[in-house]
């Protein structure tokens, strides 16, 4: 029980206050000070110091006995399952929260992705920076509680709900599987980081698979005539992408990010690497692809204005890629160029979109006789394959080529 005393040396008064001694929660006997000079005070806090004591011990008994029912449950799971680093670094971060009520500094998947972005951003130029910062923002948009876990908590089934999650994504509309993966390869970049810099025991992005793309490949192909009534009402930058895209077959972020610095006016030439080789580790895959600087596409960039430096397109540029596909669905409906056509080789009609100007372009080299080799190599298709999603022939064609098959006549009124 706590009890004060007045200080005293050979009967002489040392202090006016009275001092409090209580017992701590480590058991010892206590002496402090209360620094009051009225007995009945000094008491109650006496009182009060030492309750808070046995309050404290009290927790502190708790929590040990909390520490010891968490290792039981530590082992007896490890026993079962076998042992696993990853579950001894989560029993650790959990003894030490329990034991000093403070949560270990192991970064949540959210506070780790924005340390990756910044780590990007010396390293990439603007435009990558700038796409994965986009590929970030709608990881982060449908993550929920799984971005508050801690990187030594999350397991591989945290990181399918967030692949599933973005292919439901996209303000109720469903968005392609293609982009899905690309996101999944950002957000797999950064688990592989973590892993090689300690902060994880196992590589969990190793156990998502990409979705198979087979509904990002199939695009109708606009016509000729289509191309020019978005041209028309096209704003002024976005009709050169329209033009460029019919004209080259180039895709939107390759058109968005078309620098003065790949246009050989002079040899009127076209000349770079095709956005999906760029994102490509291996050098060899970075193909530097050319096309033809036609007197159409020419003229555009003298009505524009001719420059050595910066982006051609620049009001196009700096707009959120996730926002260019609507913008180019507003031209199309101003134009009066339907987002879907009903086709005879399939049931459900099929789309169209900016990258329909690649079909269109591929098409059109068929339709004129470029060989599928000289396609693929302007068009930076590496499969035959590949490059026959985007062929469209049209019917005049199909004729002329029969029509060079030798006919053979049958004898079709026999009778029954």
């Amino acid at each position: 029980m706590a009890t004060t005393y007045l200080k005293k040396v050979n009967g002489k008064l040392q202090s006016p206050y009275y001092y409090a001694v209580y017992n701590s929660a480590d058991g010892k006997r206590v002496s402090k000070s209360t620094g009051l000079t009225k007995k009945r005070k000094a008491q109650r806090l006496a009182t009060e110091w030492e309750l808070g004591e046995i309050k404290l011990s009290k927790g502190k008994s708790e929590r040990e006995t909390e520490i010891q029912e968490e290792f039981k449950r530590f082992i007896t799971k490890q026993n079962r399952s076998g042992w696993k680093q990853e579950e001894t670094i989560k029993m650790l971060a959990k003894i030490h929260e329990i034991g000093s009520g403070e949560k270990l500094n192991i970064p949540t998947l959210k506070r780790y992705l924005a340390e990756f972005l910044l780590s990007k951003k010396e390293r990439l130029a603007q435009s990558s920076f700038n796409s994965y910062t986009a590929h970030i923002s709608s990881i982060a948009r449908v993550y929920g509680v799984i971005g508050d876990k801690r990187l030594c908590e999350l397991q591989s089934d945290d990181l399918k709900k967030i692949q599933t999650r973005l292919a439901g994504d996209n303000a109720g509309r469903r968005t392609t599987r293609n982009t899905v993966n690309i996101r999944m390869v950002v957000l797999k970049s950064a688990i592989k980081d973590a892993y090689n810099e300690g902060l994880i025991t196992r590589n969990i992005g190793l156990a998502v698979k990409p979705l198979p793309e087979d509904d990002s490949k199939i695009k109708g192909a606009f016509t000729s005539d289509e191309i020019q009534k978005l041209i028309k009402v096209a704003p002024r930058h976005w009709k050169g992408m329209i033009l460029f895209g019919a004209d080259t077959g180039l895709r939107i972020s390759n058109l968005a990010d078309l620098k003065w610095k790949n246009i050989d006016i002079d040899n009127r030439l076209i000349k770079l690497i095709q956005v999906k080789h760029e994102r490509s580790k291996k050098k060899t895959l970075r193909t530097v692809i050319y096309h033809l600087l036609s007197d159409t596409m020419l003229n555009y960039l003298k009505f524009i204005g001719i420059n050595k430096t910066g982006y051609v397109f620049t009001d196009v540029v700096p707009l959120p890629r996730s926002t260019r596909g609507g913008q180019f669905r507003s031209i199309m409906g101003k134009a009066g160029v339907s987002t879907k056509i009903e086709v005879d080789y399939q049931d459900e009609p099929i789309e169209r979109s900016f990258h329909s100007l690649r079909h269109y372009y591929n098409s059109n080299l068929t339709n004129n006789g470029v060989s599928q080799d000289v396609r693929k190599k302007y068009t930076g298709h590496k499969s035959d394959s590949s490059n026959d999603i985007y062929t469209h022939i049209d019917a005049e064609t199909i004729k002329k080529e029969l029509a060079k098959v030798p006919q053979t006549e049958y004898d079709w009124g026999v009778a029954q």
